[in-house]
């Protein structure tokens, strides 16, 4: 049988469930209720076998022991008030960041970000905790086994490991959170069984996040984490911006940032960028349009450079340069005007005919990420955040 922190145990009797939603949509939208007035509310599942017609699953919404009285009365004004499809029109308009986390030192850092944006945002944040399976593969804790000599009880110890684990990393975060006057900001959690990269993405379709944003470990570290195939398999699944946050990185706040949107002169890069504004556009930026040259000097590129340029300063009022960067290696070019310029997130799109493209696959990610130490923002060509 496995053992859990009985103090943590403690920490989680402090929660009390107050109300459990058949319609998903009234308990996030309840968790939205009670955050703008102060109090952290949690939601989880009831049962992952359960679920409606359209395939959603019950939720609960658990708050401290402490907010009890106060959350009944405002689930109360709340059911009174809301006419049927109110509910739905109100959440519409409330922009969602999805965090997958493990509970890591890294992990930690990429929250930090996460709740940075969401203030400037006016935003709601998903922690995400994929746990494992005991039976997938006929493994479990590195011994091999059949399905049947496991039994339920064991899967529910797991689970309640990894919310214990979730509690206790919240409660880590307190301070930092309070450090950094980001301790308002609306948040929840959920945790999932299986596959990481499956169930971030399967998660990313349901609740339509504004963004992803996660964090990465450094190379030669352990592999258990959000690095190689399971990032790209987030990136190559998702449709919504990626924000990936080197292991390095550490949170100073988000005052200002210089940002480098790398641009390869496709037609997704207007698209791309007006995305990049609508997520910046709360904060102090400098944005460096910039083209990495690995051929012969060539006056169409130059000449697309000046039209992007013309275009960028006409639309938008943000203080922003164009460059072409003349350079064999792009990667080597990206990094040089990094540390030359003081770049704080590298940005670009991918469509998979663009030369950026290839900064997706393993060793240029993690080029990318971990010898620049730069957070990087990751753009599809065919989305739109607004």
């Amino acid at each position: 049988m496995l053992e859990s922190n009985p103090k943590k145990k403690e920490t989680m009797e402090n929660f009390v469930v107050i109300s459990t939603f058949p319609d998903p949509r009234e308990a996030y939208y309840l968790r939205f209720k009670l955050g703008l007035e102060g109090i952290n509310a949690f939601i989880i599942e009831v049962d992952e076998d359960v679920k409606d017609e359209a395939g959603s699953r019950p939720l609960k919404v658990q708050v401290d022991a402490k907010d009890v009285e106060k959350s009944v009365q405002i689930l109360c004004e709340m059911k009174g008030q809301l006419e049927p499809g109110e509910i739905e029109q109100k959440i519409k308009g409330i922009k969602r960041i999805l965090v997958p986390v493990d509970f890591s030192d890294y992990s930690k850092s990429a929250t930090l970000f996460a709740f940075g944006i969401a203030k400037k945002l006016n935003a709601e944040i998903k922690l995400i905790h994929v746990y494992k399976d005991p039976f997938m593969g006929g493994t479990f804790l590195g011994q091999r086994t059949s399905y049947e000599s496991f039994s339920q009880n064991v899967i529910n110890e797991i689970k309640q490991m990894a919310q214990t684990s979730m509690l206790h990393f919240i409660d880590e975060l307190k301070d930092e959170l309070k450090k950094f006057d980001l301790d308002d900001v609306r948040f929840h959690y959920v945790l999932k069984k299986g596959k990481p990269e499956y169930q971030i993405v399967k998660m990313s379709e349901e609740y339509r996040p504004y963004m992803i944003i996660l964090g990465t470990k450094g190379v030669g570290q352990m592999p258990n984490d959000l690095i190689g195939s399971v990032t790209l398999k987030i990136i190559e699944n998702t449709k919504v911006p990626i924000l990936a946050i080197p292991e390095k990185w550490e949170f100073k706040g988000l005052d200002k940032m210089n940002v480098l949107y790398a641009t390869d002169f496709q037609d997704s890069d207007f698209t791309a960028f007006n995305n990049l504004i609508s997520i910046l556009s709360p904060f102090s930026v400098r944005i460096d349009c910039v083209h990495i040259e690995t051929d012969e000097k060539n006056p169409w590129k130059e000449m697309q450079l000046f039209k992007l340029e013309s275009y960028l300063n006409k639309n938008y009022q943000e203080e922003i340069k164009c460059h072409i960067i003349k350079n064999d290696n792009l990667l080597s070019g990206i990094q040089e005007y990094v540390d030359k310029m003081d770049i704080d997130i590298i940005s670009f799109t991918s469509p998979k005919r663009s030369i950026f493209y290839k900064l997706l696959y393993p060793n240029n990610l993690k080029k990318m990420i971990f010898h620049s130490q730069v957070p990087l923002l990751i753009f599809h060509s065919n989305i739109n955040t607004e």
